[in-house]
């Protein structure tokens, strides 16, 4: 599943599937939309990161539909 397989990198901070031990934003469940919007904020430098801006500046506008729709269909623990 390529969304599964584009996600895998955030399970290093944000946990398995997008659900953080804390620390970390949960992004299991989290509306797509939101998580759309936070991404390309990150990637224009709107929103001030140490290490999202340069991820999400990896993906396509496509990805972070993927991405998106991946964990807005994952359950929060």
């Amino acid at each position: 599943n390529r969304s599964r397989n584009l996600s895998a990198p955030c399970f290093a901070c944000h946990g398995t599937d997008g659900n953080s031990e804390g620390g970390m934003p949960v992004l299991a469940g989290m509306d797509k939309a939101w998580f759309v919007s936070q991404m390309n904020d990150f990637k224009s430098g709107a929103r001030p990161a140490t290490v999202m801006h340069q991820h999400a500046r990896g993906y396509t506008d496509e990805e972070i539909e993927l991405l998106a729709r991946f964990f807005e269909a994952q359950k929060r623990k």
